[in-house]
Parts: C-alpha cells; sequence; structure tokens
C-alpha cells in the first residue's frame, strides 16, 4: 500500500499544476486526467530500462502499480468524458461517438490498460504462468494507441513531445550501455546461462527476469527457492546450465516407427547413437526441427531398450505435433538428454496410479518395474476411441486397471471423470499421478482430505 501512495505523488503534483495553470478551462479534468495516466503509462515504460542501468530491482515492482494508476486515471478520464456529453449534449454512449477517431482510439487504450492493470499481481502470474509475459506485451501497442488518441484529439503538444522524447532517450541510452558492456567484455566472461528443460527458456545472469523480481547481475544460485520459470512455472530444480555450443551436444537419433494409437496418440520410437539412462518416469527433451528451424519438446518415456527409447505423445496443433504428424520412419531427429524427478520411490508402500491421455505413458514404464507386487491403475479418456495399451495393460501382472470415460456409457467402463471417493485404498498407499492439470490438482486435493501424504505428481 505504501508503494501505491508514494506512486501518487506525481500524479497528485502533476494534477495540481495542471489545475492551477488553466483554471479557467471548463475541460481541464478531462484533458488533465489523460495526461497524468499518459505519465503513469510513460513511467511503467521507464522501469526496465532504469533496472539495465542501476542493475538494481528497487524500482521492479512499480511496473505493475504504475499500470494500476495508469488506469485508475484513464478511467477517471472517460468518466468525465461520458458525463460532460451527458450534461451538454444530452446524449450518453452514442454509437456515433465511438465512431470519432478520438474516442475509438481512447476506449481501446481504457480496455488494454485495465487488462494489464487487473492482471498486476502475484495470483495472475501465477495463474497465467508464461501467458502473463505475452499479455504485459500489450504494453507497447498501448503506448502507440495512446499517442493517437493524443494526435485525433488535436492536443498533441510540448508537454506529449518532452515526456515521449525522454522515454525515447531514457531506453536508447540504455540499450546502448548494456551493448556496450557486452562487446567490450565486462560482462560475457563471468555470465552463466541456464536452460529451463520443459520449455527451454534461458536464464541469463545478464538479463535477470525484472518481472519476476530477479534484478540483472543475479547469479543463479542467489535466485530464491520459490522463484519460477517466468513461461511454464516450473522450478529452479528444472533449470540446467547451458552453453553456447550446448545445441551441438544432441544425440542424433532416427525415427525407427511412428504408430498412431489412435488419432491424437502416436508411439515414436527412436535410436540414438548413444545409449540413455532412463529411469521409469522421465521425459526425454527431443529436438525436432521445421521450416522454421530447430525447437525442443518433451515428451515421457514408455520404454528404453540398449539404444531405442519409445515415447507416447499427443497430437496437439502446435509446432510439435504438427511436426510429429508428418514424421516418418528413417528421419532423423535429435535427444538433448533424459530428466525429470517424477519416479518411483524405494518403499514397499502399496501403489495407485493415476493418468489422463498420453499421462499414461511414464505411469506405464514405472508398472513394468513392479512384476511381482499388486497395484492399482485409475485411466481416464474422453470415449473408447481414445483408449490405447489396452492389451499391454492386461499383461502386467497383478495390475488392477480402472477405466474412466467422461463421454461415454460402455459395459466394462467408469463412466465420468477419474473420482478416487469411489474406491477404498490401504492407509499406506501411495499415490503417482501423470495428466490433466485440473484432474491432478482435484484429485490431490481429495487425497489430502481423506489424509493420504504420499503424493508424487506430474503434470502435462
Amino acid at each position: 500500500m505504501l508503494r501505491y501512495l508514494f506512486a501518487l505523488v506525481p500524479g497528485i503534483i502533476l494534477f495540481l499544476a495542471f489545475y492551477f495553470m488553466k483554471s479557467g478551462e471548463a475541460n481541464v479534468l478531462l484533458r488533465d486526467f489523460w495526461r497524468i495516466s499518459f505519465v503513469y503509462l510513460v513511467l511503467a515504460l521507464m522501469v526496465t530500462p532504469i533496472i539495465t542501468l542501476t542493475k538494481k530491482d528497487t524500482f521492479a515492482p512499480y511496473r505493475r502499480t504504475f499500470w494500476v494508476l495508469a488506469f485508475l486515471v484513464a478511467a477517471a478520464h472517460g468518466i468525465v468524458y461520458f458525463y460532460a456529453e451527458y450534461i451538454y449534449q444530452k446524449t450518453f454512449f452514442v454509437l456515433e461517438h465511438f465512431k470519432a477517431l478520438d474516442v475509438a482510439s481512447g476506449v481501446v487504450a481504457i480496455i488494454i490498460i485495465a487488462f494489464l492493470a487487473i492482471t498486476s499481481n502475484n495470483i495472475s502470474i501465477k495463474l497465467m504462468k508464461g501467458n502473463w509475459k505475452k499479455l504485459q506485451s500489450l504494453v507497447y501497442p498501448l503506448f502507440l494507441i495512446a499517442a493517437f488518441h493524443v494526435a485525433f484529439a488535436s492536443r498533441f503538444d510540448s508537454f506529449y513531445m518532452i515526456t515521449i522524447g525522454a522515454l525515447i532517450l531514457l531506453r536508447t541510452f540504455a540499450y546502448l550501455s548494456e551493448k556496450q558492456m557486452v562487446v567490450s567484455g565486462k560482462t560475457s566472461a563471468k555470465v552463466t546461462r541456464y536452460r529451463c528443460v520443459p520449455c527451454g527458456w534461458i536464464y541469463d545472469e545478464k538479463y535477470g527476469d525484472p518481472d519476476g523480481g530477479i534484478a540483472p547481475g543475479t547469479r543463479f544460485e542467489d535466485i530464491p527457492d520459490n522463484w519460477v520459470c517466468p513461461v511454464c512455472g516450473v522450478g529452479k530444480g528444472d533449470f540446467i546450465p547451458y552453453e553456447d555450443a550446448y545445441e551441438e551436444e544432441n544425440t542424433p537419433a532416427t525415427v525407427v516407427t511412428a504408430t498412431l494409437l489412435n488419432p491424437t496418440t502416436l508411439e515414436l520410437v527412436l535410436e540414438t547413437e548413444k545409449k540413455f539412462e532412463v529411469i521409469p518416469g522421465q521425459y526425454g527433451r527431443v529436438a525436432l526441427k521445421d521450416r522454421d528451424g530447430i525447437f525442443y519438446r518433451s515428451y515421457s518415456v514408455v520404454a528404453s531398450m540398449d539404444k531405442k527409447l519409445v515415447f507416447c505423445i499427443k497430437l496437439s496443433w502446435g509446432r510439435g505435433g504438427n511436426t510429429l504428424k508428418r514424421i516418418k520412419v528413417g528421419d532423423v531427429v535429435a535427444v538433448e538428454n533424459i530428466y525429470g524427478s517424477f519416479v518411483l520411490q524405494n518403499s514397499i508402500d502399496p501403489k495407485v496410479f493415476i493418468a489422463t491421455w498420453t499421462g499414461l505413458a511414464p505411469i506405464v514404464n514405472m508398472l513394468r518395474q513392479l512384476p511381482n507386487e499388486d497395484k492399482i491403475l485409475l485411466f481416464g479418456v474422453q470415449d473408447a476411441a481414445s483408449l490405447f495399451y489396452t492389451e499391454l495393460l492386461k499383461n502386467i501382472p497383478r495390475l488392477t486397471t480402472h477405466t474412466f470415460l467422461s463421454r461415454e456409457e460402455l459395459p466394462g467402463f467408469q463412466h465420468g471423470r477419474i473420482d478416487i471417493s469411489k474406491f477404498h485404498f490401504p492407509k499406506e498407499s501411495e499415490f503417482y499421478m501423470c495428466g490433466n492439470p485440473a484432474m491432478i490438482e482435484k484429485t490431490i486435493a481429495d487425497l489430502k482430505a481423506q489424509g493420504f501424504t504420499k503424493i508424487y505428481h506430474e503434470q502435462f
């Protein structure tokens, strides 16, 4: 709260200055509210270059504070405008108003500012993960639209020229300063980079993660343990050292088979040039290539035999799915390495496995490691046409399988989504889950409510 009160100070000073300078004008509030909102927008855009120049993240939290204040003042600007229309012209929210470029651009700007303000909190960052940064990039078109609004309203005076000029000069100076440091070699010798295994985002000490509260120059080992990847939301434990020649260290792999288990599920068998040690439950990071270049995707390992790796992959409409839909026997891809801490615990406790869709892949590899133990599998898909590995599961010794069909009722199957309330599990049971995040969150809550604590999971 103190941060917001402190950030209000420049707005109050500007408002008082504008008011007393032009107190005789009837539309003083209308114009000045927008000027102040524009100042907060510019201040938000100044935070990053200030952090770059000072190498301190002290001002990082103010970026979100400025979004909120920019929205509040812009909203006041809009309220004053429509109130004036109602008082003086006896019209309110008339379509003809919105056809005017100044009004249309102003409304669009306020809507964008509203989105930035509403999501300017830690809860939104955790919920949106990588999409939060994408949403924040709307500030750049917002800045242009706000400037166009001023121009369309014929209010582009020296105040806006000075404000925009100051922003451009600051960002340019920060860019040139950072570039000079890189060219002179002052930072490159000490830079350590770490790659996020699930999504490929690279943490660079040189840049840090200002949006996540990590200042440029912060060593990876000094980052707080509760920090998460700004793209996919995983923790520090899923980052590995990254070197310039890292891409060249991938192991070539030839496609042995590419079999559709159902219309949207692919079993991909790769033969690699070297043998990878795989702990059941782990995943492999595969380098694929399309016309836009090389990219990486992580897929769970169903089985590994000598130099062969078997993956079970759900074909999405994304880049990875589109590439795999065209893959054929003999194609060459690459495997970066095998990762993951979602593995069986060394215990004799009863084990229950829960999976949806291709979350079954790591589970199958685990089940095979327990041929002499009783075990339970709860497996969920939409309908019978979506099932796969049915025969494989039947051949796993001492396995009891309960299959859920969420969109179809058939004899021999459970109808609906996976529901653990229908079962009674031994008190010391361990639970291993992989699949839809919503299913995992609900099941974890239900298990904890029943007193279970040994819960291990992985989402996709």
